[in-house]
């Protein structure tokens, strides 16, 4: 497994580093607000986030890494904030330059790419769905064609079959 590999390569479980997402999730989610998150990355208060930003701000070789800057993105979403590149960069910018003390650049770039590939991403959804709906259309007219085309040949066959009954009966009274 290529993601077991890497985080054993920089000494980190796979397992403990999802279970400490999830706690940290948990955590945001039970109610809290914007300004719980940011006193948190300010080191204060207990919890596993005011953990994790005391040891970033206590290590001068602390190294951003994209999947942090998408934690601090599913943070934001959690507490309410407008999910929006324009909303995100101001408080990423925030957050990582004031309340951690560390380089936005990164980060903003990150929240920019995440804002940029959600966009294509739904761009494409929705045009898929056109295409769909399209393709359901095309697929009801040729229903509705088949079914005249059988209309018409029951007509036809009426027709024909009356045609017949009328000669014999032409026949008969002959």
């Amino acid at each position: 497994n290529i993601m077991k590999a890497l985080f054993s390569s920089v000494g980190m479980d796979v397992q403990e580093v999802r279970a400490e997402a999830a706690r940290i999730e948990a955590w945001a989610k039970d109610g809290k607000t914007r300004a719980d998150i940011e006193a948190a990355l300010k080191g204060e208060g207990d919890s596993e986030l005011s953990q994790i930003a005391q040891k970033a701000k206590g290590d001068e070789f602390w190294m951003y890494s994209r999947y942090f800057g998408i934690g601090m993105v599913k943070l934001m979403d959690i507490v309410g904030i407008d999910m929006d590149k324009d909303e995100v960069y101001p408080i990423m910018e925030d957050w990582m330059t004031n309340k951690l003390g560390k380089s936005h650049l990164t980060a903003c770039g990150d929240s920019d790419l995440f804002f940029r590939v959600k966009d294509k991403l739904e761009m494409m959804e929705t045009m898929m769905k056109e295409i769909e709906i399209r393709e359901k259309k095309r697929m009801a007219e040729r229903l509705e064609e088949k079914a005249e085309a059988a209309l018409r040949a029951a007509e036809r066959e009426a027709e024909w079959q009356k045609e017949v009954e009328s000669a014999e009966k032409d026949k008969v009274d002959a």
